[in-house]
């Protein structure tokens, strides 16, 4: 008789007790030993799962494509009630520099009166303020924009993980982005110049103002959206700094160092729009505007980056964290119900021998009754 020393059962049944730890949406934390309880841990899943091999573990965890897709949905309902929720929190502050910088171009108020005013008005009756068209402007855009940044990001991470597939979805998340967010913000721009401009304001918003809004739009964008992944990338990998606190610093100081250049390029469109310079030479009116960018360069890249810190730096990071909590519970929550459902079917498969060895029972009972039938 073959007797089986108690020490080697974990290693005949090829245990192992290595913990399988996967960050995708479709693969969970399994965990040898323990209770099936999923546990969010530093943003990831985990959870305990009684098993035998690691290629069981792996199996065991699998969430369905099925359920997969329905988280998709779940997440970009998420994106769109953070990126509404963080930008409404943010939007009161650009809209109070977004007026500053225009009545300055204008040359009607100065940075801090043009402020001062907004303050007081918004103070004095708040409700007033939020349902102003200047206020729901200003969130329409910021609003609509990190939407599309999130959903895009969500979409591109459920298509593919392969690295063309991720350079094209920065490519692709430039794009887009930028496109809502210069798209809104154009209309804002113009409403904003049309309300707070001078009364010797050009009749009609010039192209050449449109196009250095956009190129504004793009600086902007550019510097929050993809350009913070790749310096937070760099200061990561050449200065041992961790992923999380890489990232803080490159969402928050990319924005603002290019307000330096987006700035003077916004006062310049004002400038075209405010002052046509019809009866100047190019010459002339080219040294104009360039004494106008002289003049208030310090204080309209001061408003700028007052205004870009709670749009881009202090909205980024909420939303990069309050989109990855989102995350992080549907996806506990959806690994939990996999688990659940996994141990029902697991269940109802052992009881399928015991179910037909009793129909086999009372087949033999009843072929028994009927051989011998009651007299």
């Amino acid at each position: 008789m073959h007797t089986t020393n108690p020490g080697d059962t974990d290693t005949s049944r090829g245990r192992d007790r290595s913990q399988i730890t996967a960050t995708s949406p479709t693969i969970a934390t399994a965990t040898v030993g323990g209770q099936q309880n999923p546990q969010i841990l530093g943003g990831k899943v985990r959870i305990s799962v009684p098993t035998t091999t690691r290629e069981d573990a792996t199996r065991t965890a699998e969430i369905p494509e099925s359920v997969n897709q329905v988280l998709l949905g779940e997440k970009i309902v998420g994106d769109v009630l953070v990126a509404c929720g963080v930008t409404l929190g943010v939007a009161p502050f650009m809209t109070v520099v977004d007026k500053a910088i225009v009545q300055r171009a204008a040359g009607t108020h100065s940075i801090l009166s043009s402020a001062g005013q907004s303050l007081q008005g918004m103070l004095r009756n708040p409700a007033a303020y939020v349902k102003s068209p200047m206020f729901l402007m200003m969130w329409g855009v910021y609003a609509a924009t990190y939407t599309t940044a999130n959903c895009i990001k969500t979409v591109c991470e459920h298509e593919s993980n392969s690295v063309s597939s991720k350079d094209q979805a920065k490519a692709g998340l430039f794009v887009g982005t930028t496109a809502v967010n210069s798209g809104t913000t154009l209309l804002k721009d113009r409403a904003y110049a049309t309300m707070f401009g001078t009364s010797g304001a050009a009749v009609k918003v010039p192209m050449v103002t449109y196009g250095l809004w956009g190129m504004r739009d793009c600086m902007v964008i550019g510097s929050s959206f993809v350009l913070p992944d790749l310096v937070g990338s760099a200061l990561h990998e050449r200065n041992n700094m961790e992923k999380a606190q890489a990232d803080r610093i490159a969402q928050f100081f990319c924005p603002v160092a290019t307000q330096f250049l987006a700035g003077p390029v916004q006062l310049l469109g004002l400038d075209f729009y405010n002052r046509p310079l019809h009866d100047l030479s190019t010459y002339e009116a080219t040294l104009e505007r360039l004494r106008l960018l002289k003049t208030n360069f310090m204080s309209i890249v001061g408003a700028r980056i007052a205004r870009i810190a709670p749009a881009y730096g202090i909205g980024g990071i909420g939303n990069t964290y309050f989109r990855d909590s989102w995350r992080a519970m549907i996806l506990s929550r959806a690994i939990r119900d996999a688990m659940i459902e996994k141990e029902t079917s697991d269940k109802a498969r052992r009881l399928v021998p015991l179910v037909v060895a009793q129909d086999e029972v009372e087949r033999e009972l009843r072929e028994r009754d009927q051989s011998f039938p009651i007299r």
